[in-house]
Order: structure tokens, then C-alpha cells, then sequence
């Protein structure tokens, strides 16, 4: 309640009706709700019957205060939010109408209504709200403001009765309760079933939904706008189609007339009437769904409101889908008040209130009830079975159940159907309407996690051992995709979004446990697992060649896109739970996979092979897993790489020389040498170059010999890096793998510089950045220009150097965080150092420095800490040099790695400069402090060289 003065005062005292609206869009309808009011000899309060003097907040609070009933009035503007307020004056009269009888009408359709006012409207359904009303035009308007109000005025100043209306027949549940979340959906089935040109409006969704509440819903809603009312039939229990017109009479209680069939008794009792018909449940009717049809035909004023699995797909038919309800975001800070008002939470909350009613949402407890609601996906059954579970666990040791959904939600409210007293029931219910390939298609994609393709479906539940593989291939993808869309209907599975727009689709996780029960029932799991595993292995594999390539961008979003699903492959095969053997999958992965599949037939793939394709679970494992290390990598995923090849490798044998293995050790290498462990990636890249070695194996030799040059290269020891990583250039030249061989070019340019042979290097770097002009790589180019830039560095044309770092800068900044945007970012800074010009080698340090430290590379950090070092010596800091010259040596030698050769002279400057200003003793254990310098409490030490005025800054990169 608002305070009140009592200076401001109504022009009289009779019962007082408040009138909220915008005026502006809406003084028509505050016209006639005005001449409502006042037809009952009622007084109308409205914002502009004067009283200017005031300020207009202080009017319409007052005006608010003095007044019986609340009446608003709302279409598509959310108003005007004044300084000082955080809400419209229209949501503020809302609020502050709180104890009194509220009547509300929403104008549709509404095109434009405002983000701020369908979020208002979204929380306007309230259990003491007096009406809840859509209409369409002032004169609409009007009458259903008159018939509101007298109701009011009887039920709740009169004291009458409260029923609205005589009993009839086929009437309407009573819905106690709140509806929550479900604000859009009711505005849009309203608004289809008000149309002229529309009849038949089926409202679907997957079972547990709440298709009933918010069909009844509307239908109550609407009530007043049909003259013989709504009539409610539910159909759950009827599964003889040819009964469905018996059953519709019966509620309706049509009599049975001698020698008149029934059906043309019923289309005779429904061609006068003007009737909205609610058919509850009818997807296991669907082949009655002509009489829908028939009876919209013959009567002209009818309208037909239907809930089902799937749609009808009759003529005209408008389809209104019903997702689960709004979750909390994972990990989204969020107060206890903005947690309630979340769809699902709220209705959580409300069910276990009516069992526990001093349950409230606690900082204890918010981020259990949260994770519960994620993991029931939000569907309003599950939520309501598992609040009543709440009168014997608290929401803590609820989560801690919740790692099988189905077995722990049952015992629903008894006076409920039998199919919807537990989650299983509901989903069995919808199970057992599908035909047996339907069945069949249900089972299999319950094996993918996290959603899956056409194409995935295709491989894995339409594979060499499955029921149906004797389809061709064109005769797959079709019986795959009719298969899907039936599902997609039926609400079992939903149509997500792929990568690049292409369709992708998902189950619900409450859905997917129960088919996954299903599979496991009728014995298929391992084989779904096997060719699951070997789909992705597949899919892996296409991938492999492409990260060097100008398109790495959409297959790491690809692979990302199945992130779940890689992990299921991987752990399944660890624990070898995939049955025997693992066969190649039948249907190729489409077009792509095929390339990379003739790529590897001409050796030039660092995967397995298919030649050792048909081995058990871990081996696969094994082989997925060394086939995504680049993607590991690109993905800054680079632990859980090493965890998964590390542990693999543990199990392999210690003699086996297997292309599998061989592949598993590169990797392994390759993600230790990215991480800066370097002794890691000494040992694998010694035994990857080993096992390609024992085999001859022409496709992996090169790999192994570049990775064991890129370890010696960090180990500073160039003499024998070069040698390394020119065998492995030499050998994809060869093969003519020109993307490879430029990647390896950008390797060698900074090795052959270091070892001072400057002109050779700037000869490798030029041909370098021509491959990877022809390749169209902007990456690479960006690499080639790095590789330049420190050439011209180290033979000291400063200029030049610049000149190309300034060249590759946007470039590098395009292809977004990694890495090799640390080490670019680092090489230009030490340019611009050298360059003199002071701010601008700043401003490129420090972001070097902040993108190794979130990458966790401490060595790449080391090198940035000596640019940093010297530049706060310049600045008469030489204390801060220290530690940060003591600090970047620690931090490197801790990782195994030393100071490229070109450096160690500008780390001497650096040093001299400090201990010159310092004096021996003081710089010794001020460097000896930073020594003892976490890689963190590094980065913050270079942050506390103090900056000069900004002057120059952003003005080269």
C-alpha cells in the first residue's frame, strides 16, 4: 500500500473503480470500461479526472489508494519509467494494488507489445486476481467489464453464492493454483481460437508438460465469449477411435434418436451452437482427426480446442507447442527474489508449499531446488512428483536421488489419471502408441548425449547389426528422417539448432532415461554404444586434416556441437562397456568424411586408420581420443585431453607398435608441449617417433619428427630442433601437404633464426606466408607475419619488424583467443620495445601476459615477464625488475623450458639496468623474492609497474 495524505481526494465516495492503462494507445477502451463502470452506478477513477496541481506519481497513488477495485487495461506500451523509479507508472499501479480485488484485460493481438510489458503481463496471473481476460475491441471491452464487475460486486460485497454460472454438462476442471510461466502460450492460443479464420487449434508437447492445465486454461478464459459455452471431454482412457463420437455425445449429453446415426447427431447439436469444444488427449485418436474436420464444416461458429502428443495434420489446423518451463541459467548469479520468479522454480516451490507450507527458498537450499529444476528439464509433472518428495528429503538429499529421474519420481496425487501418477507412466503412455520402427528409432538415439544429426542417426541406429540395416542407403536417410519427424511430433524428440543452421535434435533427459531403459530391455545397448562410438571415431577423423586448413573454424564448432557425446564414446570405451568389437560405422559421414577417408587411404592423416578398425572399446577409445587432440587444443581443453590419452595409453601395451598407439602417443605430446610440460612431452614424442619408426609408417613420421623439433626447440636446444623439423617439412613437401608443410614452415622459421642463420630463415618465412596467401588461411597468415616480424627482430631492422607485426595484428585478433594470439601479441610487443616506443610494447605485453596466464602456460608468461622487466627498469623501477627478471627465470625452468637464444641478450639489458640501480646485494634478493612467485602473483607484480599518461596508446595494433 502506498502511503495516503488524505489531501487529495476522489470526486466521490461511492465504491471507487480504478482505471490503469496507457492513455494514449488505449482511450477508446478507457471510454467504454469508463461508461462499464458507471452503468453500475459505480465510480471510475481515472489518472486525468484532475487534480493537476499535483505531481502526477503522488495523484494516481492517492487516487489508487482511495479506490475498492483495480481494473487494468494493458496492449503493447510498458510506459514511461520516471527518474528516480526502476518501474513504469503502470507497473507501479499494479504493484500497489495488491489488496484488492483485480480485474485484468489484455488487448490482443499485440504485434508490438513491449519486451518491459510482456514481462509484466508474464507475472500478472496471481491466485486472488478477480479476472483474467482477453479481448479484441472496446466494445468487447465493455461488456466484459460490465459482467465482471457485477459478478464481483455479488461475490465479494454481497456475499452471493460463487458460482458463475448453472452446472452443465462436459464442463470445464477446476483449476486452483497458478499457472506458471505459461503467459505466451495462453496469449497465443487465445488469440488463434478469436480468429475468424481459424477452427481447430492443437496444443502439443511431450507428456508431463501441462498441455491440460493451459488448455483448460484458456478455455476458462475464453468461456464468456461463447454463447453455449465450452465444453471440456476428456479422452485418456478411450483407445477405440471408432468410439470417439459415442464418447463426445455422452458429455454433451446428446440423446440417442431412433434411426439418426450418432455421428450425425452430434454434427446436428454442434452446427447451431456457438461452442468452443475442448478434446483432451486425443493422440491416440489421431486416425478419428477427420471429424475435427466434419464437425468445423457443419458448424460454422464452433471452435475446437484439442491437446495432443502430435498434431492432427487436418485442413486449417494451427499448432501451438508447448516447451518445458524456463530454467535457471547454470552458474548465473541470481538473488533468491529474481530465483523464485523463474517459471520452474516458482511452480517447485508452490507444490512443495502446499505439502510444507513454511518451505521457502534459503541461500542453503536455492542452488539445490535450481539444479533439481535443470535436471527434471522443467517439465511441470516431474517438478510436481518430485516436490511431493520434499515431505521426506530436503532439496540437498533430493538432488543427491536424482541420478535416475524415473525410479524416484512416482506416487502422484491419486485423484490423478493413473498414466500421469509417475514421470514412467506418463512417457510409457506415449511409448506404447508408436508403431514397432518407431519403437525401434526411440530405443537408438537414446545412446547420443547432448542431441545428435540426421546423419548421426543414420550411422549409428541404421549400422550393419541393427534391425533395419538391410535398407539401402538412400532408403535410410529417408525411413531416418520420416522416423524423426514422427518422433519430433509425438514430442519425444525436439529440433534443436546445429551448427551453421542445420537441423540437430535432442531428447529431454527424463524422456532419454526411460528409452535408454528401453534399449537396455531389449538388449541393444552395447551394439548402440559400438556404433555410436565408431560414428564419432569417424567423425574425428574427418576433422583431423582440416585444422590446418582455412575451414578449422566450423569443424571445431562441429566437434563442439557434440563435446557430450565424444565424452560418452571415450568413457564407455575406457571402461571397455561397449561389448566385444567395434564395427566401422555402415553410413559414412556425409561427403567430408568421405574426403578425409581418400586422405587417409594416401597416407596423409596422423589418425588409426581403417586398417585396425574392429577392435575392442579401449583401443577405439584410444583412437578417438588421439584424433582430437588439435581440437583439444583450439578448444583450450587441453587437461582434459592429456587425462583422457594419458590414461588410455596406461592401459595399451607397453610392445604395441600399433597405428592406434602411435597416434595416442603424437597427441599425448603434442598437449603436454602445448601445456609447457615439457618433460611430458619429451617422453611421448620420443616414443610417438619410436613406434612410427618400428613401423615404417610413412604418415606419421612426419608428425613425430616436427613435435620432437617443436620440444627441443622449447628445451633450447636448437642444434638439435633444426634437423627435426626439417626432416618433417621435407617429408609433407613431399607428399605435397601444403597446408601441413606451411604450418611446419612457421615451426622452422624461428628455429633456423635462432640458430643464426638469419637469411635462411627469412627465406623460409617469405615462402611461408606465400603458402598460406594461396591457402586463403588467415591464421596462417597471421603466423607468417609473426615469423617475420621476428626475424627482422632478431637481425635488429626494428622498423621492419614493426611494420609486419602491424600487418598481422588484425588479422591474428580475428581468429579470437588462443595461444597463438599470446605468442603473436608477446613477439610484437618486444618489436615495439625495441622500437622505443615504451606504451605501446606495454599495452601488447600485458595482454600477452594475461592470455598466457588464463591459458596456464607459465613459460609463454616467462618470456613476457623479461619485456615487462625492462621496461619498469626504464621507468626508474628497478626493484619491480627484479622480481620480475627472478620470476620469469623460476617459471621457466620450472617448466622444463629455457630462453630462446635471441632473448638472453635483452634479459641481460634488463638485469643490468636493475643492478646497476640497485646494487648487487639488493638485486639478488629482490630477483631471489620473485623467484618464489606463483605464475599469478607474477602477473599481478607486472601489473604494479606503474603506467606513464596513456599517451600513444592503441595507435600500431
Amino acid at each position: 500500500m502506498c502511503a495516503y495524505s488524505g489531501a487529495i481526494r476522489t470526486p466521490d465516495q461511492r465504491l471507487r473503480v480504478f482505471i490503469s492503462s496507457t492513455m494514449g494507445e488505449l482511450a477508446a477502451e478507457r471510454a467504454t470500461a469508463k461508461e462499464a463502470v458507471e452503468q453500475l452506478r459505480l465510480t471510475p477513477v481515472l489518472f486525468e479526472a484532475g487534480a493537476r496541481a499535483h505531481p502526477p506519481r503522488d495523484l494516481y497513488r492517492a487516487y489508487l489508494a482511495q479506490s475498492d477495485i483495480f481494473l487494468g487495461i494493458y496492449w503493447q506500451r510498458y510506459g514511461q519509467v520516471a527518474p528516480g523509479m526502476d518501474v513504469s507508472g503502470l507497473e507501479d499501479e499494479y504493484r500497489l494494488s495488491e489488496n484488492r480485488p483485480r480485474l485484468i484485460y489484455v488487448k490482443m493481438p499485440a504485434p508490438q507489445r513491449e519486451p518491459r510489458l510482456q514481462a509484466m503481463i508474464d507475472h500478472l496471473r496471481e491466485p486472488d486476481a478477480s479476472s483474467y481476460r482477453h479481448f479484441a475491441t472496446p466494445l468487447e471491452l465493455r461488456g466484459l467489464v460490465a459482467d465482471d464487475l457485477a459478478l464481483l460486486l455479488t461475490e465479494r460485497f454481497a456475499g452471493a453464492p460463487q458460482t458463475r454460472t448453472p452446472e452443465r454438462s462436459a464442463q470445464l476442471p477446476v483449476q486452483r493454483g497458478v499457472l506458471f510461466g505459461r503467459a505466451r502460450e495462453v496469449d497465443t492460443t487465445s488469440e488463434l481460437l478469436l480468429r475468424e479464420d481459424v477452427g481447430l487449434v492443437t496444443v502439443t508437447g511431450p507428456g508431463g508438460v501441462g498441455k491440460t492445465r493451459l488448455a483448460v486454461q484458456v478455455a476458462a478464459d475464453l468461456a464468456p465469449r461463447f454463447a453455449d459455452g465450452v465444453a471440456f471431454v476428456p479422452l485418456d482412457t478411450l483407445t477405440d477411435p471408432s468410439r470417439l463420437r459415442a464418447t463426445i455425445a455422452q458429455a454433451l449429453r446428446i440423446p440417442e434418436t431412433a434411426g439418426q446415426p450418432l455421428g450425425e447427431a452430434l454434427l446436428e447439436y454442434l452446427r447451431a451452437r456457438q461452442m468452443l469444444l475442448l478434446l483432451d488427449n486425443v493422440e491416440q485418436l489421431i486416425s478419428a482427426a477427420p471429424l475435427a474436420t466434419r464437425a468445423l464444416e457443419a458448424a460454422p461458429r464452433l471452435k475446437i480446442l484439442t491437446t495432443s502428443r502430435e498434431p492432427l495434420r487436418v485442413h486449417d489446423e494451427r499448432v501451438v507447442p508447448i516447451p518445458p518451463l524456463t530454467l535457471p541459467v547454470p552458474g548465473a548469479p541470481q538473488s533468491l527474489k529474481a530465483l523464485a520468479r523463474i517459471p520452474s522454480v516458482a511452480l517447485f516451490v508452490e507444490r512443495t508449499r502446499e505439502l510444507q507450507p513454511t518451505f521457502e527458498l534459503t541461500d542453503e537450499n536455492a542452488a539445490a531446488v535450481a539444479e533439481i529444476c535443470r535436471r527434471l528439464d522443467g517439465l511441470p509433472l516431474a517438478l510436481e512428483l518430485a516436490a511431493a518428495r520434499l515431505a521426506m528429503l530436503s532439496p540437498q538429499a533430493l538432488l543427491a536421488h536424482l541420478g535416475q529421474r524415473l525410479p524416484l519420481l512416482t506416487h502422484g496425487q491419486r485423484d490423478l489419471p493413473a498414466r500421469q501418477r509417475t514421470l514412467r507412466d506418463t512417457i510409457a503412455w506415449s511409448y506404447e502408441l508408436l508403431d514397432e520402427r518407431e519403437k525401434g528409432l526411440f530405443r537408438g538415439v537414446s545412446v547420443f548425449v547432448g542431441g545428435f544429426t540426421l546423419e548421426a542417426v543414420e550411422a549409428v541406429c541404421f549400422g550393419d547389426d541393427s534391425e533395419q540395416s538391410s535398407s539401402g542407403v538412400a532408403d535410410r536417410e529417408t525411413i531416418a528422417l520420416e522416423g524423426l519427424a514422427s518422433l519430433v511430433d509425438q514430442s519425444l524428440v525436439y529440433r534443436a539448432e546445429g551448427v551453421a543452421g542445420d537441423p540437430r535434435f535432442a531428447m529431454l533427459e527424463t524422456i532419454r532415461e526411460f528409452a535408454v531403459d528401453q534399449a537396455a530391455a531389449a538388449g541393444e545397448v552395447a551394439a548402440l554404444r559400438r556404433r555410436h562410438a565408431a560414428y564419432f571415431l569417424s567423425l574425428a577423423e574427418a576433422a583431423a586434416p582440416h585444422y590446418v586448413r582455412p575451414d578449422r573454424g566450423w569443424w571445431i564448432e562441429r566437434l563442439h556441437s557434440e563435446d557430450a557425446n565424444l565424452r560418452a564414446a571415450l568413457t564407455w570405451g575406457a571402461a571397455d562397456d561397449m561389448g566385444a568389437t567395434a564395427p566401422p560405422p555402415s553410413a559414412p559421414v556425409p561427403s567430408v568424411t568421405a574426403e578425409a577417408l581418400a586422405e587417409r587411404a594416401a597416407g596423409r592423416s596422423t589418425g588409426s586408420g581403417g586398417a585396425e578398425r574392429g577392435y575392442t572399446g579401449p583401443r577405439l577409445a584410444s583412437a578417438l581420443a588421439g584424433a582430437l587432440a588439435w581440437y583439444w587444443l583450439y578448444r583450450g581443453q587441453i587437461q582434459e585431453g592429456r587425462e583422457w590419452l594419458e590414461t588410455l595409453l596406461a592401459r595399451s601395451e607397453p610392445d604395441d607398435r600399433s597405428m592406434t598407439r602411435g597416434a595416442a602417443q603424437y597427441s599425448a605430446g603434442l598437449l603436454a608441449w602445448a601445456q609447457g610440460d615439457l618433460a611430458a612431452a619429451d617422453r611421448w614424442a620420443e616414443a610417438a617417433l619410436a613406434t612410427a619408426t618400428a613401423r615404417g609408417d610413412g604418415s606419421q613420421l612426419p608428425y613425430a619428427h616436427s613435435l620432437l623439433g617443436l620440444v627441443r626447440t622449447s628445451q633450447g636446444d636448437i642444434k638439435a630442433a633444426r634437423p627435426l623439423l626439417e626432416e618433417g617439412r621435407n617429408a609433407l613437401h613431399s607428399a605435397g601437404q601444403i597446408w601441413e608443410e606451411a604450418y611446419a614452415l612457421y615451426y622452422l622459421v624461428g628455429v633456423t633464426a635462432m640458430d643464426g642463420d638469419v637469411a635462411a630463415a627469412q627465406k623460409l618465412a617469405e615462402e611461408c606466408l606465400t603458402l598460406f596467401t594461396q591457402a586463403g588461411d588467415i591464421l596462417g597468415r597471421a603466423l607468417a607475419y609473426d615469423a617475420l616480424g621476428v626475424v627482422a627482430t632478431v637481425r635488429g631492422d626494428h622498423a621492419t619488424a614493426v611494420a609486419r607485426f602491424a600487418e598481422g595484428t588484425p588479422l591474428m585478433r580475428a581468429t579470437g583467443r588462443s595461444l597463438f594470439l599470446a605468442q603473436f601479441l608477446g613477439d610484437a610487443g618486444r618489436a615495439w620495445l625495441e622500437q622505443g616506443d615504451e606504451l605501446q610494447a606495454e599495452r601488447l605485453l600485458t595482454e600477452s601476459l594475461d592470455l598466457w596466464r588464463d591459458i596456464g602456460r607459465a613459460d609463454g608468461a616467462a618470456i613476457v615477464l623479461v619485456g615487462l622487466a625492462e621496461i619498469a627498469a626504464a621507468r626508474k623501477q628497478p626493484r619491480h625488475g627484479a622480481l620480475l627478471l627472478g620470476a620469469a627465470q623460476a617459471l621457466r625452468s620450472a617448466s622444463g623450458a629455457a630462453f630462446p637464444s635471441y632473448l638472453k641478450s635483452f634479459a641481460e639489458r634488463a638485469a643490468a639496468a636493475s643492478r646497476a640501480a640497485l646494487g648487487v646485494d639488493a638485486f639478488d634478493a629482490a630477483r631471489k623474492e620473485g623467484a618464489a612467485l606463483s605464475l599469478d602473483k607474477a602477473v599481478a607484480e607486472a601489473r604494479e609497474v606503474s603506467t606513464a599518461d596513456g599517451k600513444g596508446e592503441g595507435e600500431h595494433a
